[in-house]
């Protein structure tokens, strides 16, 4: 790799298909930029990939801004300062921000901070400490407000988000029960992260293995990132008062309208009714910089620390990977939070 040349991805293109395919993006070359007075220069160590980004490439979204066509991608970074003209960061410090799919970056010390110096990688700044684990625990604790003996339930269970639920919801006490797409990664969410069930969707008996295991116990908390069948077949396993998080609804990111058949939406507020379900929305950039984030932060370092926690990830090498990684999240080929290793 030449050193003298900051290479970029871009946005090149908007999403022609039903998941974002790498040809969305483009790899380009160009100088190095130089920091002026009160500048910074980064070097990009990591990048955090998140379904969410999505919403960054289509033509219109709902929660922030496309990026503009032949503009950086945006997205969540780890990087070490090269150049300081500024009093409050030296050079080899290790910040984190949103500079985006990039080697160098240029900031005037707005929107990055320092990594904290007790993370055991740098990279857990993206996952199981960034919004990953933090969204995990908001929807947990805040949102589903889990409580000891209770089922929880919720898909892409070995995915940046769910393993971080399946494992918070243990340490609260609940009986944990995960979907995930490969019968490798449920042996790995039971045996590994301690999940009391995890059920393989692309098994040829999948949806009687489900509800096998709801009508143990019911449901009474359900996060859901990934919706479709899975919440179609919790629904009527669901407590009186049971508590639902959005966090996202992966399978229908793509969808440009509604689907064909029936409209099930008075069916649906049926239900919300007679169960008295409780049903959240979750975007967690909302509670960045909030109490909830430190208190967090503390409970988040002390279990990894202790080993109550393990954070997974899924590491690929080489920041013109990203594209193809950030369609395989939509084709379920990570196993852990997806980071992509640029630089040491």
């Amino acid at each position: 790799m030449d050193s003298k040349v900051n290479r970029r991805i871009v946005v090149a293109e908007r999403p022609r298909y039903a998941v974002p395919t790498a040809n969305v993006f483009q790899l380009e070359s160009s100088p190095i930029p130089k920091p002026q007075d009160a500048e910074v220069l980064i070097r990009t160590t990591w990048l955090g990939l998140d379904p969410y980004l999505y919403g960054r490439v289509k033509h219109v979204s709902h929660q922030a801004q496309p990026v503009p066509l032949g503009d950086v991608m945006v997205g969540p970074t780890v990087g070490r300062v090269e150049v300081s003209y500024r009093s409050d960061f030296n050079e080899g410090d290790l910040v984190e921000g949103f500079w985006g799919w990039q080697d160098y970056a240029i900031s005037d010390g707005s929107r990055i901070a320092k990594l904290d110096p007790e993370l055991e990688r740098p990279s857990h700044a993206l996952g199981a400490l960034g919004v990953s684990g933090f969204g995990a625990w908001l929807a947990v604790d805040r949102l589903a407000k889990v409580q000891r003996g209770e089922t929880l339930t919720f898909g892409a269970a070995c995915g940046g988000l769910g393993s971080m639920v399946g494992q918070i919801g243990k340490l609260r006490g609940a009986r944990v029960i995960g979907v995930a797409g490969t019968a490798e990664k449920c042996r790995f969410a039971v045996e590994k992260l301690g999940f009391d069930a995890c059920i393989n969707r692309h098994a040829e008996h999948y949806e009687s293995e489900l509800r096998e295991e709801y009508a143990r116990n019911g449901v009474h908390c359900y996060v859901m990132a990934i919706g479709g069948r899975m919440f179609e077949l919790a629904m009527p396993y669901f407590h009186l008062h049971a508590r639902i998080a959005v966090c996202g609804l992966m399978a229908s990111y793509s969808m440009q309208s509604l689907p064909d058949g029936p409209d099930r939406t008075m069916v649906l507020l049926n239900e919300i009714n007679l169960r008295r379900l409780q049903v959240s929305g979750l975007v967690t950039l909302d509670y960045l910089g909030t109490p909830e984030q430190e208190q967090f932060r503390r409970e988040m370092k002390a279990w990894i620390r202790e080993r109550k926690v393990l954070p997974l990830e899924h590491v690929v090498e080489g920041l013109e990977k990203a594209p193809e990684m950030m369609q395989g999240l939509f084709e379920g080929k990570n196993f852990g939070k997806a980071v992509v290793h640029v630089a040491d």
